[in-house]
């Protein structure tokens, strides 16, 4: 019996070091948020990795828009996985959680989102997604169905327009206030031979549309300023583009 106390006794002990050790760091945390002026947050403890440890999410105001902090427990020492700006964020727990942050393009009046989904995996994130998008709602902006599986289209004309709703009509002067063209939907061109990933079709009076995700690199910010201003890594533009002048890329 004494071999069996004496473990059980040390468990005990490593799991009070173990959980000082963690209140320690929060408290460190908690600390510094407050030093910088912002006495109220949000703090959410949940086992993000699936690893059977908890994990930390810190939400505060701390400008215009908010910030985010992700803490990861690896071994009892809490990794800061994610510090970024944000508006708002949602979890959605499945077999793996994800994590979607959204974050409003500077300043207020500006309709494009940026949105980032991360994954938690055994103390490991990964980026899934890493978009920005067009958020008016007065219209259909994104689509209602996605493909199954995407695929590869070449851009054949220079200068192609990537529009953020699937039509070609002209807009009042508001709406189209952060358009490349006058009282046109238009937010994007894209650069001949530009190879781009579509997301989801739609046929609408007799054209096809492609919802696609766009790489900077194959946006001509000469004649159309680019969106994608968010200075996050590998960002990128989604919208509508005909499929008049693009051509499918086989594997």
């Amino acid at each position: 019996m004494r071999p069996i106390t004496c473990l059980i006794l040390f468990f005990i002990s490593f799991c009070s070091v173990s959980q000082n050790k963690i209140q320690t760091q929060l408290e460190l945390i908690e600390k510094t948020i407050i030093s910088n002026g912002i006495p109220d947050y949000q703090k959410l403890e949940i086992d993000l990795d699936n690893d059977n440890d908890l994990d930390y999410i810190y939400l505060y105001q701390c400008s215009e828009p908010k910030c985010i902090e992700v803490y990861l427990n690896v071994d009892n020492n809490l990794d800061k996985v994610i510090s970024e700006f944000c508006y708002n964020y949602f979890l959605y727990q499945d077999l793996k959680k994800d994590l979607i942050v959204k974050l409003n393009h500077c300043c207020g009046e500006s309709p494009f989102t940026s949105t980032r989904v991360f994954n938690f995996n055994a103390d490991n994130i990964v980026i899934k997604e890493n978009y920005v998008l067009f958020n008016s709602t007065y219209e259909l902006i994104s689509p209602e169905i996605y493909l199954s599986s995407t695929y590869i289209v070449k851009v054949i004309n220079n200068n192609y327009n990537v529009r953020f709703s699937p039509n070609i009509k002209e807009y009042s002067e508001d709406d189209a206030m952060f358009s490349c063209e006058s009282k046109t939907n238009i937010i994007g061109k894209l650069k001949a031979n530009s190879n781009i990933k579509v997301l989801a079709e739609l046929i609408k009076e007799n054209r096809t549309w492609l919802f696609v995700e766009i790489d900077s690199a194959s946006l001509n910010t000469t004649t159309c300023n680019n969106p994608i201003d968010y200075e996050y890594d590998n960002q990128k533009l989604r919208g509508w583009i005909s499929n008049n002048f693009v051509e499918k890329v086989e594997h």
